[in-house]
């Protein structure tokens, strides 16, 4: 029955790809296409007007929705239901984001608890910081690292008294660096892994715990913290009850920047600020749930994808962004999107009928057009691309705004140039603008949470768990066996070429 709706919908986009393969983006902007193609709320706008799309496609397209009963879906995921069937667990990270919500009573407890014992923390630190501790090393990798260290970047004070490094190489370059330079007995070794068995994290940490134990001895244990899903490896490890942070098992990597995870993050945002930042998830949360569908962002977002992707065949998605303080956003939405969406087979064991995530790539705008723009603006390929903005220039348009606005131009529209073939400019990749009211933690966690609001709709489209991460698995197991095993990955190797 699965198999049959998922035929229903791809042959309906194939077909409506088929009969209008000639769509030109600069042929169908008007006044009146710039004016409805856009949604705005109080924290972001979003304009797909240069979307490769007619009225009647989008319509086509807002039938999906309904056809995979998404309604249901999006309830099931707000109240934490079972949705990761091949981990056999829940997903729960909207839950962090609403404490009102009276479904899953013990896991609100248990985020209520450790989001108190967490403030608590962070006010200890905080007004510590000048007799004890300004240095904060994070060690983590992933989720656990991506998203604290995009706050991090979007929230420090150059000027502050704590100086929060992030480590995760697993040649130690990162956290040799940082341990030259600081004092260990003022430095604070935050170690973050939801398994707390990932091999890079585990290996840096006990670099770590070495040298904190070599120079301030058994104090050492006062200034490590964990934070992991897996209690008794924390305990195992040497950490101290007081100095644990537990996040619920049922919330992945890619989903925990709501959670205990971002506590580094916390030290440079503040309290207050990471508040906020939950309060514009639980807004975007809201609009997700409310909103019709020709007006929600997140499934506009992943209509556009499904549709780029296996109607017109764009496999590619670059998210470009346009301020500096968010130029680590892009990694965090690769990761979001491919580790989520990168799969081929749903959970029913069945392939699926759709091409699922695009490569997505991308980064700081102003630095990508001097680099990768050359292929985007005049390759052989078509990208389609999110570009992101921030209004936030008070007396005009920014000179990044300015940039951003020329390079989706150039990207929709392009420029025919007959004498000079050389010099033209093809075109017609399809454009989303999200434009951010400004970079307040409220602002940023609505968009963050519309994103992952996007890349459930797409699974649920594709018919994939995009819970689970079965192929990262793979590879962590098969570098703890060739640890293990000294001549395990030769071996293997030597078979292949042998054969």
């Amino acid at each position: 029955m699965k198999d049959n709706q998922n035929n229903r919908i791809l042959g309906s986009i194939k077909a409506s790809a088929n009969i209008n393969s000639g769509l030109k983006i600069k042929e169908l902007l008007d006044e009146k296409r710039l004016r409805e193609f856009h949604v705005k709320t109080d924290y972001l706008s979003y304009d797909y007007s240069k979307q490769r799309i007619t009225k009647e496609i989008l319509d086509e397209l807002l039938e999906i929705p309904e056809t995979i009963n998404l309604r249901k879906s999006i309830l099931d995921i707000s109240k934490g239901e079972f949705l990761n069937t091949t981990e056999n667990k829940n997903v729960s990270h909207m839950l962090h984001r609403d404490l009102s919500n009276s479904q899953n009573t013990r896991e609100l407890k248990e985020i209520s608890d450790q989001r108190n014992k967490l403030s608590n923390f962070i006010e200890t630190i905080q007004g510590a910081s000048e007799s004890y501790i300004d240095t904060i090393i994070s060690i983590s990798i992933g989720g656990s690292r991506l998203g604290p260290e995009l706050l991090s970047e979007v929230y420090g004070n150059p000027y502050s008294k704590i100086k929060v490094y992030y480590c995760s190489s697993y040649d130690f370059i990162e956290l040799e660096n940082v341990m030259s330079t600081q004092n260990p007995a003022r430095t604070l070794v935050v170690i973050s892994s939801k398994s707390f068995n990932t091999p890079e994290v585990m290996e840096n940490a006990n670099k770590a715990k070495d040298w904190l134990e070599s120079l301030v001895g058994d104090h050492c244990w006062d200034q490590i913290i964990g934070i992991s899903s897996n209690k008794e490896a924390m305990t195992e490890f040497g950490i101290e009850d007081a100095n644990q942070f537990e996040i619920l098992d049922s919330v992945g990597g890619r989903y925990s920047i709501w959670s205990s995870i971002s506590l580094p993050a916390i030290i440079d945002m503040g309290w207050d600020g990471f508040e906020e930042f939950l309060n514009g998830a639980h807004e975007a949360d809201e609009h997700f749930r409310n909103t019709p569908w020709g007006k929600n962002i997140p499934v506009l977002m992943a209509l556009f994808s499904v549709w780029n992707t296996n109607g017109l065949g764009i496999n590619n998605l670059g998210i470009f962004t346009y301020d500096f303080k968010i130029r680590s956003l892009t990694k965090y939405l690769s990761q979001m999107g491919m580790e989520s969406n990168g799969k081929a087979f749903g959970s029913d064991n069945n392939k699926s009928l759709f091409y699922t995530s695009p490569l997505i790539w991308g980064g700081y705008g102003p630095e990508a057009q001097h680099s990768v723009f050359q292929w985007l603006l005049q390759g052989t390929d078509y990208s389609s691309c999110d570009f992101i903005g921030v209004n936030d220039d008070e007396d005009g348009v920014s000179n990044s705004y300015q940039m951003l606005l020329a390079q989706i131009t150039a990207l929709s529209i392009g420029e025919e140039n007959i004498e000079f073939q050389h010099k033209s400019v093809i075109g017609d990749n399809p454009i989303s603008l999200l434009k951010l009211k400004n970079l307040s933690p409220r602002c940023l966690g609505f968009l963050i949470a519309c994103y992952e609001h996007k890349v459930f709709v797409e699974s649920q489209i594709y018919g994939i768990n995009p819970f689970d991460q079965w192929g990262v698995e793979l590879g962590k197991r098969l570098t703890v066996k060739s640890q293990e095993e000294e001549t395990y990955m030769k071996s293997f190797f030597n078979k292949i070429f042998s054969s």
